[in-house]
């Protein structure tokens, strides 16, 4: 509800300000004699706010049959006030209440008190409508009689003249002037600005602070580092295939190929930049540590020398591997050694383990050994230690108590991001499978010591399909062809050498063939040098696909077109099932 206020409204305030002591003199608020209105609500709540902008505005409540004053804070009712003490000391009368009530006529409202009716306000009457103003005079301008200018005339009289202003002088010319280079001086009344207008790429560059290198600008350089005597040009450019321009505009060697910054970092070997330290952790020898720079059995964390993990000396990852040392720990804090790993501290007290035989699980420290027992075996044979078996890297085949190893392979991108994930066997299957007695299995020369983990067992195609245990399935042809594209097919990536990127560990193991002609199916090596799976896509045995890891051919999934299924044995590798 918003509140009406009218140019008396003080006047209707001192009038009715006499209700507060409503008593026997009250009759003198009959003084409020000019015509205004009083707002009605129904409930208190309904009342509007009160603040400095309705302060002295009166409005009537109808459910208590009040009238309340805004103080600029709070309504306040207007209720009499206790009368004054008697001459002999007697408590004085309550004050009466006065109401308000719409009169007789209906044109405003009667404040009764005491019975009484003492004033009365009346509502106010609509204001009159104020007259039409003139039309204003319309405005042009039009030159004046001397030409000199223009006169603006409005409603027929000339209000103003607007002259033309005086011929400007002529400006200085501006020349411009090719300096060579992809520079253009522009010469203006005595002063000369050099523009740049080269393109490199496609973006432009400024020939005086730097020069284009196959679409790429680079800075020029003028000071020289002891030693790059013959590095820098006359004209401040050098070979940007051996040197860079540091920020102390000095010519440096680029390392490896890459430039660095040699305030925080250091050239290794000139290899790669390696960041500089300035402390080492408790077990690290302080004498690694020289000027910053350290040997390729250390690396730096957050300023701090730390011992790589792991290493060895004929193979690749000679000098260990990195890791984060404030979430992970080395077993071994000796530089170099080969049989150091890479674990998670665990829980939040960040606790190191024996990673031989213990894990991090959910936090905890957990023994990750088990007992691979099949199925109706008694507990007598988990006493071999044989049949123990580390649960971070293989898995058991409760049909026969043979376990396997296995590997994640996840492969990411250049952004990082998950282009490959699954887990296969990192070793070739070994079970027989007796059921029914046309399942096909054989070692090589039908000689069972063959078939160990190096080689396995081979299948027949219809027999592959039965072989995998619970919780894995034999690869699709679609899953192969994924797993070889994300290595690019490269065969290196797949072979067991220290080129495995991938952890597959193929040891290749040709195939095995059957004469036709020969009823006891002797089955013969075939080429050797290459690994051939199963896979369970294809309409029939003479079709199916396979999975192939050659060296000369690298890794492809592909037709067996020629094979006969009992007639052609291969190894078999199971994918575990997604949800397992």
């Amino acid at each position: 509800m918003a509140i009406r206020h009218y140019v008396y409204a003080a006047g209707i305030a001192a009038g009715l300000a006499l209700l507060a002591a409503c008593g026997d003199e009250v009759t003198e608020v009959t003084e409020v004699s000019e015509k205004a209105s009083l707002d009605q609500v129904k409930k208190f709540k309904e009342l509007p706010k009160c603040d400095e902008d309705a302060e002295g505005s009166l409005v009537y409540v109808k459910d208590s049959a009040k009238v309340f004053s805004c103080n600029g804070k709070d309504w306040v009712s207007l209720n009499g006030k206790d009368g004054s003490d008697g001459k002999n000391g007697s408590n004085g009368n309550d004050g009466t209440s006065c109401t308000v009530k719409q009169n007789k006529k209906k044109t405003g409202l009667d404040i009764v008190c005491d019975g009484k009716k003492v004033g009365s306000v009346e509502n106010g009457s609509d204001g009159k409508n104020g007259s039409d103003g003139d039309d204003g005079a319309s405005c042009t301008v039009k030159q004046n009689k001397k030409k000199t200018g223009f006169d603006i005339v409005c409603g027929g009289k000339t209000v103003g003249t607007v002259l033309n202003g005086d011929d400007g002088k002529t400006g200085d010319g501006c020349s411009l002037e090719d300096n060579g280079s992809g520079q253009v001086s522009v010469k203006c009344g005595g002063e000369t600005v050099t523009l740049a207008k080269a393109f490199c790429g496609s973006g432009t560059y400024d020939p005086a602070t730097q020069f284009c290198v196959d679409n790429k600008a680079y800075p020029k350089c003028h000071n020289l580092r002891e030693g790059h005597d013959d590095g820098l040009n006359e004209d401040f450019t050098y070979d940007v295939n051996f040197y860079f321009c540091d920020v102390t505009d000095s010519l440096v060697d680029l390392c490896g190929g890459q430039s660095y910054d040699l305030t925080t970092q250091f050239c290794y070997l000139n290899m790669y930049p390696e960041d500089r330290c300035s402390k080492v952790a408790a077990h690290v020898d302080e004498s690694q540590l020289e000027n910053g720079t350290f040997g390729g059995f250390y690396f730096c964390h957050n300023g701090v020398l730390w011992n790589k993990c792991g290493g060895d000396h004929n193979g690749r990852q000679m000098y260990g591997s990195k890791y984060d040392p404030e979430t992970q720990f080395c077993s071994s804090e000796d530089p170099g050694d080969p049989s150091g790993q890479i674990a998670d501290l665990c829980g939040k007290k960040k606790k190191t383990y024996d990673v031989t035989d213990s894990m991090c699980v959910n936090g905890k420290v957990q023994y990750a050994k088990e007992c691979c027992k099949p199925t109706g075996a008694g507990e007598s044979w988990c006493e071999e230690p044989s049949h123990k078996y580390d649960v971070r890297t293989h898995f058991c085949d409760a049909r026969d108590g043979q376990t396997y190893k296995f590997t994640k392979i996840a492969k990411e991108n250049e952004d990082g991001e998950v282009v490959y994930s699954a887990t296969w066997m990192a070793e070739n299957l070994n079970y027989v499978l007796a059921t029914a007695a046309d399942f096909v299995s054989e070692c090589r020369k039908k000689d069972e010591t063959t078939c160990d983990k190096t080689y396995g067992r081979y299948y027949s195609w219809s027999t592959a399909k039965s072989s995998c245990p619970d919780g894995w399935t034999l690869p699709t042809q679609e899953q192969y062809a994924a797993l070889f594209a994300a290595y690019d097919n490269m065969a290196y990536s797949f072979f067991a050498t220290s080129m495995n990127t991938s952890g597959f560990s193929v040891i290749p193991g040709g195939y095995l063939k059957a004469d036709p002609e020969d009823d006891n199916k002797v089955y013969e090596v075939a080429a050797s040098s290459t690994g051939y799976f199963w896979s369970k896509t294809g309409l029939n045995q003479y079709n199916a696909y396979i999975g192939i890891v050659s060296e000369a051919d690298g890794a492809i999934a592909s037709k067996g077109q020629s094979i006969v299924d009992d007639l052609y044995l291969l190894n078999v590798r199971c994918i575990k099932k997604t949800g397992n």
